[in-house]
């Protein structure tokens, strides 16, 4: 008799065990999916912030590479000019062209505040998508070279530039600029100005030649690798967030 009963509450312990064990193991689960499903709906969000991210930074570029693709035409036309018979040409014809190559500028602005969130943060491990997650670690280096090319080719600009103030009249492509935007003329200078000695020198004509040199590469190279980098993520986001509806 004392027999059954010790095996009776070995058996209720046993039961008692296992309703514990089944209760913590329950409560692990609900544990997991709370924090699967936080760990989702952080991720979610970081997607939704990247996106509009690299939306930016693709408009942006688009703006940088609109310039470029005038910065080019004007760069073959000033060449055409150096070319030719600088004699015959006229003082605002110079100026106008001039005004074409080195008045203004448009540069990449990059957005990259969330990506150095997830980064300094540790979230990047959370973004499941491996593609996603490689476009997003590849991202900084293909930015950097664009960069740097983009600095090759305004450091010429800033040459050009530098050449014009020393030897030539911005002052005549400020009033090629004025008369183009039909604004109040500026004042006559009463001092002869004239680019025509500028353009007859064969350093100017060297940056020019290192100067569309270096907006090519830019605009042919490194711009549209940026361009496919930016229009990828955004796909591979698109497709992401899709999933996680």
């Amino acid at each position: 008799m004392g027999t059954g009963k010790t095996t009776k509450y070995f058996k209720y312990a046993i039961g008692e065990i296992i309703l514990v064990v089944i209760g913590i193991l329950i409560a692990l689960q609900i544990n997991n999916w709370n924090e699967n499903r936080k760990t989702s709906n952080t991720q979610e969000k970081y997607l939704i912030l990247l996106k509009k991210e690299a939306l930016n930074n693709l408009k942006s570029l688009n703006k940088s590479q609109d310039y470029l693709i005038r910065l080019e035409k004007g760069q073959e036309e000033l060449l055409n000019l150096l070319s030719g018979d600088l004699d015959t040409i006229t003082d605002n014809y110079i100026a106008e062209v001039l005004l074409a190559n080195y008045f203004k500028t448009s540069r990449f602005n990059y957005q990259n505040n969330v990506l150095s969130e997830l980064k300094t943060t540790g979230e990047l491990k959370n973004i499941s998508n491996d593609s996603i997650r490689s476009q997003l670690m590849n991202q900084e280096g293909i930015v950097e070279k664009a960069k740097g090319q983009e600095n090759n080719v305004y450091g010429l600009f800033d040459k050009g530039s530098d050449m014009i103030d020393r030897y030539g009249s911005q002052r005549r492509i400020t009033e090629a600029y004025v008369k183009r935007k039909d604004y109040n003329k500026i004042p006559k200078s009463k001092r002869v100005l004239s680019n025509i000695a500028l353009v007859k020198m064969p350093e100017f004509e060297n940056i020019l030649l290192s100067f569309m040199g270096s907006t090519l590469n830019l605009s042919n190279n490194h711009f549209p690798k940026l361009e496919e980098h930016f229009k990828t993520l955004i796909k591979l986001i698109d497709k992401e967030l899709y999933q996680l509806k």
